[in-house]
């Protein structure tokens, strides 16, 4: 798949306005000049009430404010190199330089997941973001972006081997994740201030239910991040947005033990 299907060269542009409601109209304004949208303000306040439901910064200075509804019939993409950082409150704590908006119906949400796991993976690297902010200006960027897209879409046919996440946990039902997700809750109400013996005689007694593997990396995933699972809904880790490869994807179908994100590493509830 080429990067144009998703994000034509023209929906690359230069961002002048320096807050955040203002980028994201400022975004959708330009969908509408392009003739993709007749009601700019319609989009804009959908776009806004879904960030009131959840912030779409994703770190690394990459925002992807976006809204499904079935009022269109494409996915509709463009994407904003803001001229200064703006504050977006990201999962981070730091400013965004990199803002993509998109609007989609519920039929395509697959193809959109597919773009933003490209775009957090080429984020993710400071290699590669280091070469966008080198770059500047869209005529620069849009071949940085077409290059890696490209590489993108080659990898998910293949097995990412030097992943260990799923090496380590092979074997392990898919049972210790309840067990799992339970000390889970436990730990959380130790953390909030409760430490008593009743408490902590739980958490010991679920711990001896748990394979070693399973309760090793669930202890090292919880110092890494707030919260160590993530559900897995069409084919993407809901924790880090990224597209996990279709050959990982058939090895977690195909198997009743423990999976997680190929990326991230979050353990994957599947629903």
């Amino acid at each position: 798949m080429d990067l144009s299907e998703l994000l034509p060269k023209e929906h690359l542009i230069s961002i002048k306005s320096t807050e955040k409601q203002l980028v994201i109209k400022e975004l959708i304004q330009k969908l509408q000049e392009l003739g993709k949208l007749d009601n700019a303000d319609r989009y804009y306040t959908q776009v806004i009430h879904r960030e009131t439901l959840e912030n779409t910064g994703v770190g690394n200075g990459f925002a992807i404010p976006h809204v499904r509804t079935d009022s269109v019939k494409k996915l509709l993409t463009v994407f904003g190199i803001c001229n200064e950082l703006i504050e977006y409150e990201s999962f981070d704590k730091q400013p965004v330089k990199y803002v993509m908006l998109s609007i989609f119906p519920t039929s395509l949400s697959t193809k959109y997941l597919y773009l933003v796991g490209m775009m957090a993976r080429i984020f993710s690297s400071s290699e590669k973001r280091s070469k966008i902010d080198e770059a500047r200006t869209p005529s620069k960027i849009y071949p940085i972006l077409t290059k890696e897209a490209k590489l993108y879409f080659e990898s998910l046919t293949e097995i990412n081997k030097e992943d260990e996440h799923i090496e380590n946990l092979s074997g392990i039902p898919s049972t210790d994740l309840d067990l799992l997700i339970r000390l889970d809750q436990l730990y959380r109400l130790y953390d909030s201030g409760d430490t008593s013996e009743a408490l902590t005689k739980k958490i010991n007694e679920l711990r001896k239910f748990i394979d070693n593997r399973s309760l090793s990396y669930y202890e090292r995933m919880r110092k890494k991040c707030q919260n160590p699972f993530a559900i897995l809904e069409k084919n993407a880790c809901g924790g880090c947005h990224m597209v996990i490869p279709p050959v990982e994807m058939a090895k977690i179908k195909s198997k009743k033990h423990l999976a997680v994100c190929t990326y991230c590493g979050r353990f994957l509830i599947i629903v």
